[in-house]
C-alpha cells in the first residue's frame, strides 16, 4: 500500500514534496506518462545522491514504459498539472526549490 492509502499501480508516482493527489507529467526523451503522487519518498539520502536531485520515483511499470528498464536513476522533465490536496511529506530539503519549479 502507499501513503495515500491506494495499492500500488502503473499511475503511481512518489514526492516528499509534491502533495498527494498530485498530478503530474513525467517526460524521458520522447516519451511521456501521466501519473498520480500516491507516495512519498524518495528519501532524503537518495534525493540528495544524484547529481540532480531526485525529487520523484516512478511505479517501476511507468520507469519500463519511459526508459525501457524498470529500475533506473534517470534525468527526467517534470510539468505538474494540478495540485493535490493530501499531505505532503516534507516542506524543505535538497531539490525542494527544483520541485516547486524554483530551481
Amino acid at each position: 500500500m502507499t501513503a495515500s492509502g491506494r495499492p500500488m499501480r502503473y499511475q503511481t508516482v512518489a514526492s516528499p514534496y509534491w502533495p498527494l493527489g498530485t498530478t503530474v507529467k513525467i517526460t524521458y526523451g520522447d516519451r511521456s506518462a501521466i501519473g498520480i503522487v500516491d507516495d512519498f519518498g524518495p528519501a532524503e539520502w537518495a534525493v540528495a545522491q544524484h547529481d540532480i536531485p531526485a525529487i520523484v520515483d516512478l511505479s517501476a511499470e511507468m520507469m519500463a514504459d519511459l526508459t525501457g528498464a524498470r529500475s533506473n536513476s534517470v534525468h527526467v522533465r517534470f510539468q505538474v498539472l494540478s495540485w493535490g490536496a493530501g499531505r505532503v511529506f516534507r516542506g524543505a530539503g535538497t531539490g525542494y526549490d527544483l520541485a516547486m519549479g524554483r530551481g
